[in-house]
């Protein structure tokens, strides 16, 4: 058991960087205890047995073989074309561990189709866990599938990489093998309410399906502005359920009311479905539009000039010069002809920093990788960036961009832009207890 020398010197570590649970883990360890240096070699000591001193002790390159990888995304369903874009990403992911001197293992990864499902990703998660030997599991971007997949993997030994929103998963409903790289509902909300608070309209309608994602974003909407004191009228909110396809009775509601601005958290098939819709009965020219996904590159080609004008909290755009950004895009376009888009770069963190922390790790072993990632620095499309230790969410940029026209497409003009660390909530709000 750790001694009191060793929680202090865990202090010690921890204002380094390196987190006080990881710190305590690798000190008054017993048998075969694991110590990593701040340099990130690992070191294997014995127990101070016979025959054991500190001169026979040797620090040796790390040996994990393969990790075995379930990637789990909708291609058939509401969410396909997103599915699509995030196992792209995924399968580069793959490609840049394999091929990279950096890390001491090899992936195999096992693609399985969630169908936009929540029980169909859960059985695939139990699948690609016991039966393809899963020692990760990443993807399941839409929050009810992404809740129903982590609920499985925090009771086994593996972990999950989530690419989803809902601010429940690093949230009240979050378990400590549950990892988001996706920045949540909470941080959406940042690239959005100051924005159009301030340059849009202070009358505000809310609009978005009844499921987990949008109760997150209506419930952070309500959060940020009351936290940023914001000048802003709820003036009505429309949720249809899930599957709707006919948004004419919500969009009568909105133009028959005092809104000025609209805003949309909504992503996939029913943000095209009602962003159509509405353009069609001239709601564009009534309201301003800000939303959560347009400016998602799935979105805007499949809107094409319909998003034309409207604005959208910014995940992440292929033109940022931060992080290693420019080396992702390169390869993607050369592996698919053309840039990545949002989803895409999820699937390719997801792999990517996972795959960092069993490097640094220096094993597989999800209670020693799990440890290692909380509060490890990495270096990611977005720039440099941390799990948090009290939630495992990512701590993520945003910005706000507005959509205009570029040639015969459309693209993002970015506006501003909100820190990491001013996009997530404080620990003690999060509910999240492990």
């Amino acid at each position: 058991m750790p001694t009191d020398e060793d929680a202090t010197a865990a202090d010690d570590a921890a204002a380094t960087g390196l987190s006080r649970r990881r710190a305590l883990q690798y000190m008054g360890g017993g048998a075969l205890a694991v110590s990593t240096g701040l340099a990130g070699c690992v070191q294997e000591t014995g127990d101070g047995g016979e025959g054991d001193t500190d001169a026979d002790t040797e620090t040796t390159p790390a040996d994990i073989g393969t990790v075995n990888v379930g990637v789990l995304v909708p291609t058939s369903g509401p969410s396909a074309p997103l599915g699509g874009a995030q196992r792209q990403g995924a399968e580069l992911g793959v490609q840049y561990v394999n091929e990279s001197d950096a890390f001491d293992f090899e992936i195999e990864a096992v693609y399985e189709d969630t169908q936009t499902d929540p029980a169909t990703g859960r059985e695939k998660a139990r699948k690609v866990v016991e039966e393809d030997g899963a020692q990760l599991v990443v993807g399941a971007l839409e929050s009810s599938v992404s809740l129903a997949v982590a609920d499985y993997v925090g009771q086994q030994e593996a972990l999950y990489m989530s690419g989803a929103a809902t601010v429940a998963l690093t949230g009240e409903d979050c378990n400590a093998n549950t990892f988001r790289y996706e920045s949540n509902a909470a941080q959406h909300m940042a690239g959005l309410t100051e924005f159009a608070a301030e340059e849009l309209g202070t009358k505000w309608w809310f609009h978005s399906t009844d499921e987990a994602y949008g109760q997150s974003a209506r419930a952070q909407l309500d959060r940020r502005i009351e936290e940023q004191n914001l000048d802003v009228e709820l003036v009505g909110e429309t949720m249809p359920d899930q599957g709707t396809s006919d948004f004419g009775p919500q969009i009568s509601q909105i133009s028959n009311s005092d809104a000025e601005v609209l805003v949309i958290p909504e992503t996939g098939g029913a943000l095209i479905n009602f962003m159509n819709q509405a353009a069609s009965a001239g709601l564009k020219d009534e309201v301003e539009i800000i939303g959560t996904a347009l400016f998602a590159q799935v979105s805007r080609q499949a809107l094409g000039q319909t998003a034309v004008g409207t604005y959208s909290s910014t995940l992440y755009n292929h033109k940022l010069e931060s992080g290693d950004n420019q080396q992702f895009v390169e390869a993607y376009q050369s592996e698919y002809d053309t840039p990545p888009g949002n989803f895409a770069r999820v699937g390719y963190e997801l792999v990517r920093t996972a795959a960092k922390g069993i490097q640094e790790a220096g094993t597989a072993d999800h209670e020693t990788v799990r440890d290692t990632l909380e509060g490890l620095q990495m270096t990611t499309v977005l720039g440099e960036t941390s799990y948090r230790e009290c939630d495992h969410q990512s701590v993520n940029p945003v910005w706000t961009g507005e959509i205009v026209e570029a040639g015969e497409g459309t693209e993002v003009e970015l506006l501003n832009k909100v820190a990491g660390e001013d996009t997530v909530r404080p620990c003690e709000e999060t509910g999240c207890t492990f």
